[in-house]
């Protein structure tokens, strides 16, 4: 539908919602896979939108690149690591000689952290995990710009999740990429993304900084994401919220908001606006927008999805400081990242 964002160099911007949101379809226009029908797309000072891939010039190919989902699909079992990474290579021009491009394909072997001996192995010798460098390895051949990462880990095994997450991070660190991440898992996104988009039927209905997203006032579609997060730690408060309602097909979708169908909070919105038009896009502050008609003093009144339990807290050693609606004991996720840094994943 109508959607509006913008991605800095060397940010990461997660984009996260349920299946059908429009994820993917976003990501399959940013690469050229699909036209946009109106709008525009801008990659630095360059209109991308109606520029099919076919038509797209090396540079600009070469400049947004995509790791998929599935590492399974996306290599030739016939064709060794080596010669895959080297075939990328020379369709985005890089290296005069042979030579040249082998000598890059055995530095970028080393960028994803595989042994050199690797360029001659089929993809059926190596791992899910090992698979998925390599995808990594070739989206990152021509010096990518823009790097869309579309649920990168989710068809890993746990084990290497961490690990694969971990080394996207340090490749767009070492390199000044801007890295679109597209998830569905928000324990992942806390602490990983620097702004958060979030998306439903077709409408980016709440983003911000990743800590506005995680702390009250929320849009209440992402509110009730937020209390999906599985949480193990015994010492946290999570609030139970259950959507109503299945999900609105996109072709034929509700009039007025596009969650009004399974919002518990549209009774609180006089005149059914709700129901009848599309909410407009309320400022929240610093940059923190949400599609949405409740009033700010409802807004205001939201508490923490999730929060300490206080007097466990203090036995178990958190401070009584700890921030609210955000911190430890995400699934899978390690200890709260310092302001203004991400942390390292430990390699499961």
């Amino acid at each position: 539908e109508t959607i509006s964002f913008m991605a800095r160099e060397s940010e990461t911007v997660a984009i996260v919602g349920e299946s059908g949101c429009g994820k993917s379809t976003l990501a399959k226009v940013l690469l050229g896979l699909e036209t946009a029908s109106s709008g525009s797309v801008t990659l630095g000072n360059q209109q991308i939108q109606s520029i099919g891939v076919e038509n797209r010039s090396v540079e600009t190919v070469s400049s947004i690149q995509m790791v998929f989902q599935n590492p399974f699909d996306t290599l030739n079992p016939s064709h060794t690591v080596g010669s895959q990474i080297i075939r990328t290579l020379e369709k985005f021009n890089v290296g005069n000689t042979v030579a040249d491009r082998r000598q890059r394909m055995l530095e970028l072997l080393d960028l994803v952290k595989l042994p050199r001996a690797f360029e001659t192995r089929k993809p059926r010798q190596l791992s899910g995990g090992q698979k998925q460098r390599i995808g990594v390895a070739r989206a990152f051949a021509g010096d990518a710009k823009v790097v869309v990462a579309d649920e990168p880990v989710s068809a890993l095994d746990v084990s290497v999740q961490a690990a694969v997450t971990e080394l996207l991070m340090d490749i767009q660190r070492k390199n000044k990429t801007t890295m679109l991440f597209i998830s569905h898992d928000l324990s992942v996104v806390r602490y990983i993304a620097d702004r958060v988009v979030v998306m439903y039927l077709g409408y980016i209905v709440e983003q911000g900084t990743t800590d506005q997203i995680f702390s009250p006032p929320y849009h209440p579609y992402t509110e009730a994401l937020l209390s999906a997060i599985p949480i193990a730690d015994t010492s946290v408060i999570k609030k139970h919220i259950v959507l109503e309602g299945d999900i609105p097909s996109a072709m034929n979708p509700p009039t007025g908001c596009p969650f009004q169908t399974r919002c518990g909070y549209k009774k609180l919105v006089p005149d059914n606006l709700c129901e009848t038009q599309v909410p407009p896009v309320k400022n929240l502050g610093d940059g923190h927008m949400s599609l949405c008609w409740l009033a700010d003093d409802v807004l205001a009144k939201m508490e923490p999805v999730i929060k300490f339990d206080k007097e466990h807290a203090a036995n178990e050693g958190v401070p009584d400081d700890a921030p609210q609606g955000v911190g430890p004991g995400f699934a899978g996720a390690p200890p709260q990242r310092p302001h203004g840094k991400r942390p390292k994943l430990t390699d499961g």
